[in-house]
């Protein structure tokens, strides 16, 4: 991404400052020469040097009136909270913004943003993969807002919509072969794996509150007190009573498979849940290839050691993946039906982790790939890179830059730039806070981090939220230029 912020026409006026003006009882109108091309940031100052209004932020030429004394601007004696400013003497000043560029470098911290444009979630509550590959995705974003989406390797999220939430309860997915079913306090929700579009529903009970959903082909399964509740999207209902308060559920052709307090139970064929033996504690499950069942818990060693495994139905361990010592711990695991592929979701203070997993020649493990999540609440340059933890390093409040030379006055002038960020977004500002150049429009920024460029008239800037850190560099400051634009005194 790239912005120049030069304007289309040039005017090179060559004048005298304007002598002092005094101000009627109406709108000011002040004439200011303007020595080259660019974007016009305009304020007006008192005697102390403090603002007192913005009169222009980065406007272009059709933002005055042309005369023969340059660019015209008016002013009605008013600051900006609109009220009339004492009597005085007032500074007319500001700056030429001319070809100075914005690009962006790099997003940090967060795997899953490729573009300022994609899907910036903060946390991803459940997954599905689907035959193909693809995982859908349900979670939050920075601004606490809900999403389910659809994410490709190779082309980032295809589609994604959002989804009203209360944050205490999280979103349930359940994907069919057709459409991702979600949960959450706005109720059921589906959506079209192709496009997101959205999906009639229908039986689907609106005052159900589910602990679990899985899904298989048309039909979504969801546990419910005792009871496991079956609907298909044509509206067809079934349940059946279940021997525990099902907190995890998987559903296979055929097949539905319950977890509580670790013990996972089985159903096929419509007979009644038996309890698997599985040696271990169980807190997610997955039908994986063949009659087998995937499962993410801790082992019953004595240390209780995390762990992925394949078992099968009679609850015999077929394989097993244990983290290392301070690996995250695997909280979700789904596993495709057809291959020897999973993909398991797992977590540790401040980071949380998605890998793809396929079974290799050598009967390891090898990581198809995966997307990370890592808090940077303290994030800065380190040594000049980004780093998520730079408590250590005090990063600096605003920079120094020389200038051109200015047409006007033949004075090579400085200008002190900072970054301040709000509800309207990012933006560089001199220090007494007039704006020359918009970063970003995003409301949901929480820390800004400037440092000099790699030439002496650039600047980088990391502007981060609680999802993604973002990298801008700013080139080519030296040219912008001081604006003189005269005095007016304010009379009672």
């Amino acid at each position: 991404m790239r912005k120049n912020f030069a304007c289309l026409a040039a005017l090179a006026v060559w004048l005298s400052l304007p002598a002092l003006q005094a101000a009627p009882k109406d709108n000011q109108e002040i004439a200011f020469a303007v020595p080259g091309q660019g974007l016009i940031t305009l304020g007006v100052f008192n005697k102390a040097g403090k603002l007192v209004r913005t009169l222009h932020v980065m406007d272009d030429e059709e933002a005055f009136r042309i005369g023969l004394n340059g660019y015209i601007t008016q002013w009605d004696g008013r600051d900006d909270a609109g009220q009339k400013v004492p009597a005085g003497r007032y500074f007319l000043r500001g700056y030429l913004i001319g070809e100075v560029s914005l690009e962006g470098e790099a997003f940090h911290f967060n795997d899953w943003v490729s573009s300022a444009e994609s899907l910036m979630p903060r946390r991803i509550e459940d997954f599905a993969m689907l035959p193909g590959g693809d995982l859908v995705l349900t979670g939050c974003t920075a601004a606490d807002q809900g999403f389910c989406a659809r994410y490709s390797n190779e082309k980032g999220f295809l589609w994604s919509r959002e989804i009203e939430h209360s944050g205490a309860s999280g979103i349930l997915l359940a994907v069919t072969s057709s459409a991702a079913v979600t949960r959450s306090s706005r109720g059921w929700l589906a959506f079209s794996l192709d496009d997101g579009s959205d999906i009639p529903l229908a039986g689907f009970p609106t005052d159900s509150r589910p602990t679990a959903l899985a899904a298989d082909n048309e039909r979504v399964s969801f546990s419910e007190g005792d009871v496991i509740k079956t609907v298909a999207l044509d509206g067809v209902t079934s349940q059946e009573p279940a021997p525990a308060f099902f907190e995890n559920l998987a559903a296979a052709e055929n097949a539905v498979a319950g977890s509580a307090g670790g013990a996972v139970w089985l159903s096929t064929s419509g007979a009644p849940f038996v309890k698997v033996p599985i040696p271990a504690s169980a807190a997610s499950l997955s039908f994986g290839e063949g009659k087998t069942l995937w499962f993410a818990g801790a082992s019953m060693d004595p240390d209780a050691s995390p762990v992925v495994a394949q078992a099968n139905f009679e609850g015999g361990i077929l394989r097993a993946l244990v983290p290392k010592p301070g690996d995250p711990r695997p909280v979700l695991v789904r596993a495709s039906r057809t291959s020897d592929v999973f993909s398991v979701l797992e977590e540790s203070p401040g980071l949380q982790r998605l890998r793809v997993l396929s079974r290799n020649s050598e009967g390891g493990w090898s990581i198809e790939w995966e997307c990370s999540i890592q808090d940077a609440p303290a994030f800065g340059f380190v040594d000049g890179q980004a780093s998520a933890n730079a408590v250590v390093v005090s990063p600096p409040t605003s920079l120094r830059f020389r200038l051109d030379e200015n047409p006007l006055t033949g004075k090579h002038d400085e200008v002190t730039l900072q970054a301040a960020f709000g509800p309207e977004g990012v933006q560089i500002m001199t220090v007494d806070g007039l704006p020359l150049i918009t970063v970003s429009h995003s409301p949901s920024i929480q820390r800004v981090v400037i440092q000099r460029g790699p030439s002496p008239d650039s600047l980088r800037l990391l502007q981060g939220n609680a999802a993604v850190v973002e990298e801008y560099l700013i080139k080519g400051l030296r040219h912008i230029t001081p604006l003189i634009a005269g005095e007016v005194e304010i009379s009672n």
